[in-house]
């Protein structure tokens, strides 16, 4: 008896053996068939013959090279201060979203118009005073070593900018209508302050600048342009100091290029 009968016969008693306990009696048979397992030499020519399943594609993410959110064209007067003290004004006196609700003051930004640089932050935290720079002392302290390794001064170089003029409750990123009331003014102050370069900090500053702060990952410590002049996206100085080890190589070398961009922007 060959190795399939041999099955079948074996299946056949068992069959018999489960009608006696079932029906008390053996049934009318039917036919078995039993497919058995391929032997380990089938198996490896079966598996040499077939072609194996084919991979999708892995997701290739794009960086944008231009951000959804465009600056208008900057003017070649170098910038205007009266225009940065006027739009500061009517900061101050904003009903645009419901933060004006809650706020004990707005914080328009700080620095001069033609800077180097115009810096976008986070929403300002508590105990910033209305005409004072956007960050607190450590970060900013630490940003002015930031600064100082591409050549520039804080005091000399920077106009500072929150994405939105007013604190956020307990910190929290502002919500899609907070923004959105705060864009116009930056755009305005861009064009005010002609900068050279623009530098993001964290992913509200990155909304402010792209229109999605879920863009950060994708523009954090890269090379892109907003409208005419080099930008970067940077991990806030906070989030670099909390995570050394892992941020501060990418951001050193994100503002060498960042740097080398700005001194090609001036020819």
């Amino acid at each position: 008896m060959d190795r399939n009968g041999a099955f079948i016969e074996y299946a056949r008693i068992l069959k018999d053996a489960e009608d006696w306990l079932t029906a008390g009696e053996r049934r009318e048979e039917e036919d078995i068939t039993l497919t058995l397992p391929a032997s380990p030499a089938q198996s490896s020519r079966k598996e040499q013959t077939e072609s194996p399943p084919r991979l999708a594609a892995p997701k290739v993410i794009k960086q944008p090279k231009n951000p959804v959110f465009a600056p208008p064209q900057l003017a070649a007067s170098g910038g205007s201060a009266e225009e940065l003290k006027k739009i500061a004004a009517e900061i101050q006196a904003c009903e645009g979203c419901s933060l004006n609700l809650v706020r004990q003051n707005t914080v328009p930004g700080w620095g001069r118009a033609g800077a180097g640089i115009m810096i976008v932050t986070p929403p300002p935290p508590d105990g910033i005073a209305e005409d004072a720079q956007p960050l607190p002392g450590f970060e900013k302290d630490y940003l002015d070593k930031w600064l100082a390794a591409i050549g520039l001064n804080f005091d000399q170089d920077v106009f500072i900018t929150p994405a939105v003029k007013c604190r956020t409750p307990g910190r929290r990123p502002p919500h899609p209508e907070e923004a959105a009331a705060c864009a116009g003014y930056l755009r305005r102050q861009y064009t005010a302050c002609a900068p050279r370069g623009v530098l993001g900090l964290g992913d509200a500053a990155c909304g402010a600048l792209s229109g999605n702060p879920r863009d950060f990952p994708a523009l954090v410590g890269k090379d892109w342009h907003w409208g005419e002049i080099p930008a970067l996206i940077l991990w806030t100085p906070a989030e670099v100091l909390a995570n050394p080890n892992r941020l501060r190589r990418p951001v050193w070398e994100a503002l060498q290029r960042f740097g080398k961009a700005l001194q090609g922007s001036l020819h």
